[in-house]
């Protein structure tokens, strides 16, 4: 094949009917304490996640996704994915949509009409991007690579490859979580043809990254007051608590991943407890924070695509390479979801980012939770960076 490969997203009918009857099957097991999420993601919830993931009209979900172009680009003998969302307006600027952990470019469905099309709802021409939407391998939309150092450098470097194929020359980057770091790493690596870089983030993720620095260098930092001191201390003591998938994820990868690849019920219960403790906290349920069929949707790429298995091995990766990417000169700018007075303290300290958008909304998920709040952001910020 070549390197680059249209795509059509095509279920075989007895893998939809396998879904299916896994999840009318389902063994449950005996719970304690089954009105809390103390323990994990309670199992009645998890039920009726189940049953709608069952109901869940497959076939309509992969029309609705094959309305879009789509490719396979093939790169260091693994496939990425990605949807390819060219504007109707003549000066679009390219821009390419990094996801993390535990996502994929689903994340980005709601933003593809108003990003593409701004004037079809209220915004200006020159205000549209083109879009390039990869999905990580391993995470479902991409297949998972059966060779160790798959990095986010590699998924950087296979849309590199697809950006000169379409003949995007510059381009504006936006990610969130891990695909923060494939966004820096695509910078560093097209040496100034990313016209800015835009991150979404909200206090967890930034508390995450702390925890895994070690979380001296933070309490170090002589803008914080003894009072925000003590306060993150005690969010770096309760990191371990809530980071269980990390430690499993990055020290044994294919132990989990047997477990996430058999049973559909624990790859919907390993993500939707992320997804309801990273949602916005004023949000009870998965369904109140974002679209539920959209959450399934992805549910469904993470069981047909293997990526339980896959994205525990990409994590496996991305910490034993650690290979951050270097500052550079490139414009930045960051929205804040469910915004705190910490995040600036711990993420900009300095206050070197010139554009930054704090929301009382939203959380881990910016794309699904507030699309039209995250559109209008990144509509500001790539506007004075376009000429």
């Amino acid at each position: 094949m070549t390197d680059i490969t249209d795509f059509q997203i095509a279920i075989p009918e007895a893998a939809v009917a396998d879904l299916k009857a896994r999840l009318a099957a389902a063994r449950w097991p005996v719970e304690v304490e089954p009105e809390t999420w103390d323990r994990g993601i309670p199992g009645g919830y998890l039920r009726q996640l189940a049953e709608a993931w069952h109901n869940l009209d497959w076939r309509a979900v992969e029309a609705k996704l094959n309305a879009y172009e789509q490719v396979m680009v093939e790169h260091d003998g693994a496939q990425v994915h990605a949807f390819h969302i060219r504007s109707p307006h003549e000066n679009a600027l390219p821009l390419v949509l990094c996801h993390g952990w535990p996502s994929s470019g689903i994340e980005y469905l709601k933003l593809f009409e108003p990003l593409t099309n701004p004037t079809a709802f209220g915004g200006q021409s020159e205000d549209a991007f083109h879009l390039i939407v990869p999905t990580s391998p391993g995470f479902g939309l991409s297949p998972s690579p059966n060779v160790p150092g798959w990095t986010t450098k590699k998924t950087a470097e296979a849309v590199v490859k697809l950006l000169d194929r379409v003949g995007y020359e510059r381009f504006g980057v936006h990610g969130t979580d891990m695909g923060s770091d494939t966004a820096a790493k695509l910078d560093v690596m097209t040496a100034g043809r990313a016209v800015g870089i835009h991150v979404g983030t909200d206090l967890d993720s930034v508390v995450a990254v702390a925890s895994f620095m070690g979380g001296e260098q933070v309490l170090q930092n002589p803008r914080l007051s003894d009072e925000q001191r003590e306060r993150v201390k005690a969010l770096l003591a309760a990191a371990p608590a809530r980071s269980g998938y990390i430690a499993i994820q990055t020290t044994r990868p294919k132990t989990i991943g047997y477990a996430l690849n058999d049973s559909p019920i624990g790859q919907l219960g390993w993500i939707g407890e992320k997804f309801a403790a990273w949602t916005d906290a004023g949000k009870d349920k998965i369904e109140d924070a974002v679209d539920l069929e959209q959450f399934l949707t992805h549910a469904s790429f993470c069981w047909y695509g293997g990526a339980g298995a896959g994205s525990a091995t990409a994590l496996y990766e991305a910490f034993r390479s650690m290979d951050w990417a270097p500052p550079s000169e490139t414009p930045n700018g960051v929205a804040v979801f469910s915004a705190d007075p910490l995040v600036r303290l711990l993420f900009d300290p300095e206050q070197k980012i010139a554009h930054w958008t704090e929301f009382d909304v939203g959380g881990h998920f910016p794309a699904m939770e507030q699309p039209v709040l995250l559109a209008q952001d990144l509509r500001d910020f790539f506007r004075p960076l376009r000429t």
